[in-house]
């Protein structure tokens, strides 16, 4: 059982919805997938309900994934957790001293990000914050990447972050807000409307196919201790 995070301290990035599709992805691969909603709004377990229920953990319409909220999740024991493959946190746009526990529990994190003039500095602070709570960066990704506004940047971050980077970038859709409306992961959106698969239209779908084989490939190298804590430590 592998426990990673997505977090970075700015809202807009499309975390929640890299939490959803990563997930989704996650599952097709075989993977059991545990998604842990630790933001106030709750947008990832209002979008995997099913059905109200007050059990720690809960069911989706997808068979490997369930999910619950970080208040559910404290009061777990390892049984009910070691289940899964995967246990992904979805952090809020905050640096509290919650999310600080949370990032330090988790020990994986992973930093979706826009392209912006601003955006390095931010990074700096949370990588820097990771490593204080002894997490260890998975990755920095790009998200919304718009290739006739953002190329020029894109090469400016590869060559600032280097190995941190990952190398796969999500592209800016205007579907994804349909798809989450709807209540579904944008595959499943795109399967459910019937759009034809071309390397055009499906572009972020398989982007995001992309960017969870490159995560469970750096996940495979990752030999930070996951034992999971006694209840209600983090």
């Amino acid at each position: 059982m592998i426990r990673i995070a997505l977090y970075n301290n700015k809202g807009g990035v499309a975390k929640s919805t890299s939490v959803i599709n990563l997930a989704y992805c996650f599952q097709k691969a075989g993977k059991k997938v545990l998604v842990v909603d630790c933001d106030q709004q709750e947008n990832c377990f209002m979008f995997f309900m099913t059905a109200k229920d007050s059990s720690p953990i809960l069911p989706s319409d997808y068979e490997n994934i369930k999910h619950t909220t970080w208040t559910r999740y404290i009061e777990l024991d390892a049984c009910e957790t070691d289940q899964f493959d995967y246990i992904v946190f979805d952090l809020p746009p905050a640096m509290t001293d919650e999310v600080k526990r949370i990032i330090h529990h988790s020990g994986i994190v992973f930093v979706p990000t826009l392209l912006g003039e601003f955006e390095v500095a931010g990074l700096k602070k949370v990588t820097v914050e990771i490593s204080k709570q002894q997490a260890r960066l998975g990755g920095i990704f790009i998200t919304m990447y718009q290739k006739e506004n953002d190329a020029a940047i894109l090469t400016e971050f590869q060559n600032v972050l280097d190995a941190q980077m990952m190398r796969t970038v999500i592209p800016f859709s205007r579907t994804v807000r349909e798809s989450l409306k709807a209540g579904l992961p944008i595959e499943a959106y795109f399967i459910d409307k019937k759009v034809p698969r071309s390397p055009t239209s499906w572009k972020i779908v398989d982007a995001y196919d992309n960017l969870a084989l490159e995560m469970m490939e750096r996940l495979e190298k990752v030999d930070t201790p996951v034992t999971f804590q006694p209840k209600g430590v983090v």
